[in-house]
């Protein structure tokens, strides 16, 4: 856990090192502000088309070594980037940090499914989404930090230095780690046997023996469930990356002061989000899994709704008091939206067979990356016609839709 974990640290660091240097790019390059966001809007295209089939390689060739691929080609991606001269190249950075880095959530994701009993999935889950959020946190910081004195190829070019020694912590950490069989014959308890690991101890195989031995049939069972799941994910993906890209700019909007305050609320929603990730994944193994979703959907749409309210109540406020107002109340409104993750996650995980979790995970984050890619979209197009103040509360419903995507669960009987 600790290099799946270290691993998704450095996945979401690497994919959001673009949008703190946004203004650079339009200054220095010449380009538009759409021509910028399309930079992004590249990368999880590349998400929606390769999960699927990252995840069905990582099945056949191993999943740690395909993980561990994704970060060094991720790297590679972002250290084009950094040498770019023109938009076009950038353009092929971005392409293939996105290829690389689909990779990551269908095998990292299943290596926790593997290796977990359902006992400790949810918590697992839970840990993993906390590094994936504190590699989303440090990214604006880093990256924006050092653009700021420095120049934004300075800046990725350090991203990079960061995200390669990292990524070879993460290579140390697999090849040390101790296997479930080896933690048996040690004496601790363990329900699951059988060693899954796909590509390590005794039974690793080269890349060509795992291809020449692989079952290459696509041998995976999609139950209702799985495609409840499917679109649970998706709704989900639109909801967090909706509420991520607008919050900043909403709270400068309705409360009338700076970006500097909107970007304090952004922080503070990721803190909750992390801390929340954490604790919702061990609430995940005790409690039902589906009046959990449920319940954190429905107090993350009540909050979003809510924040019609901030400046009638908190208008007259001083800048002080409203800032750490506004910081307590989006830092409850990431906690309400991130334990939804690793509740969802430890349901896919119900379903996932260690000779095919990666093509499942494959299935389910390509739901995950087409919401990524079409929340910002449809609620910046809300945004251009309404303003970001009508735009954002409007969130609310995507919530309540996720609020009954959870309920459907009940009635899957699978």
């Amino acid at each position: 856990m600790g290099s799946i974990t270290v691993g998704h640290g450095v996945n979401e660091f690497f994919a959001i090192v673009i949008p703190p240097i946004i203004p650079l790019l339009v200054a220095d390059l010449g380009i538009t502000y759409g021509q910028a966001g399309f930079l992004v809007t590249i990368f999880f295209l590349m998400y929606v088309l390769f999960q699927l089939p990252a995840g069905m390689l990582a099945d056949v060739i191993g999943k740690e070594r395909l993980l561990v691929g994704g970060l060094f080609g991720m790297a590679a991606g972002i250290f084009l980037a950094s040498t770019a001269q023109s938009y076009e190249t950038l353009l092929v950075a971005q392409t293939i940090a996105g290829i690389s880095g689909s990779a990551f959530h269908p095998t990292g994701m299943a290596l926790v499914s593997d290796y977990e009993t359902e006992a400790t999935e949810g918590k697992a889950m839970g840990v993993f989404g906390f590094g994936g959020a504190l590699g989303t946190m440090s990214a604006p910081v880093i990256v924006g930090g050092v653009a700021a004195v420095a120049g934004w190829r300075l800046a990725l070019a350090t991203g990079v230095a960061i995200g390669l020694a990292v990524s070879c912590l993460v290579v140390y950490l697999f090849l040390t780690a101790e296997t479930p069989s080896d933690a048996t014959s040690a004496g601790t308890d363990d329900s699951r046997t059988d060693d899954p690991r796909t590509d390590g101890g005794e039974s690793r195989k080269t890349i060509r023996q795992a291809i020449r031995s692989a079952d290459l049939s696509f041998d995976l069972t999609i139950t209702k469930s799985v495609v409840v799941l499917f679109f649970v994910t998706l709704v989900l993906s639109m909801q967090h990356r909706a509420i991520q890209t607008y919050t900043t700019a909403y709270v400068a909007a309705e409360t009338g002061t700076s970006a500097s305050v909107g970007n304090v609320a952004f922080f503070a929603l990721l803190v909750g989000g992390s801390l929340a990730s954490l604790y919702a994944g061990d609430l995940a193994d005790r409690f039902d899994r589906v009046a959990l979703g449920i319940g954190a959907s429905l107090l993350t749409a009540v909050l979003v709704a809510a924040t019609l309210a901030l400046a009638a109540v908190f208008g007259e406020l001083p800048i002080g008091v409203l800032t750490v107002i506004l910081a307590v109340w989006f830092a409850v409104i990431g906690a309400g939206m991130y334990t939804s993750y690793p509740v969802k996650n430890a349901m896919v995980s119900q379903h996932a067979e260690t000779g095919s979790s990666g093509s499942l995970f494959g299935v389910i984050q390509t739901g995950s990356a087409i919401g990524s890619a079409s929340g910002p979209a449809v609620f910046g197009v809300l945004s251009t016609r309404w303003g970001v103040v009508a735009a954002f509360p409007a969130i609310a419903t995507v919530s309540v839709v996720l609020a009954a995507s959870f309920a459907v669960l009940w009635f899957t009987g699978d």
